[in-house]
């Protein structure tokens, strides 16, 4: 099995990390480089995954959460998912929150339960992440990171 190293995206490598989303069915354009910050999975210098968070007050927005087909399985999206949280709990935030209409199961695994919209602050309903995903997403998770 190849070495697989988790470590912050650098500049630049957006387009990379843009060909991730895409190869794996998300949407690049959905996500703003400059307010996500990026961590991602790198093997023999190739990218073959990305967990994004964005920051708003005491709350981590987190996704898009994405790791090519061919490397799935080795739990690289949990190691992606843990280190976001860390940094996340690092730079001050309190909570973590998870928009989707899927993997309920995976993010419960990382401490993510599932909440009312309603009990989010009105920083994060008013963040460009919950306005766009408005009515698509079906799940709210929310995990406490204090």
């Amino acid at each position: 099995m190849r070495s697989i190293s988790i470590r912050t995206a650098m500049t630049g490598e957006w387009e990379r990390i843009g060909d991730i989303l895409h190869r794996t069915g998300l949407m690049a354009t959905d996500v703003d480089p400059f307010e996500t910050m990026f961590h991602v999975a790198e093997s023999e210098s190739m990218l073959v995954g990305c967990a994004g968070a964005e920051r708003l007050g005491n709350t981590a927005i987190v996704g898009p959460v994405a790791v090519l087909p061919e490397f799935r399985d080795r739990g690289i999206a949990s190691h992606l998912i843990r280190t976001t949280l860390m940094r996340a709990r690092a730079s001050g935030c309190r909570q973590a929150v998870y928009f989707s209409h899927h993997c309920a199961v995976f993010f419960s695994r990382h401490g993510f339960l599932l909440m009312p919209r309603d009990e989010l602050s009105p920083e994060v309903r008013a963040s460009k992440t919950f306005q766009r995903e408005h009515g698509f997403w079906s799940l709210c998770m929310r995990c406490d990171l204090t």
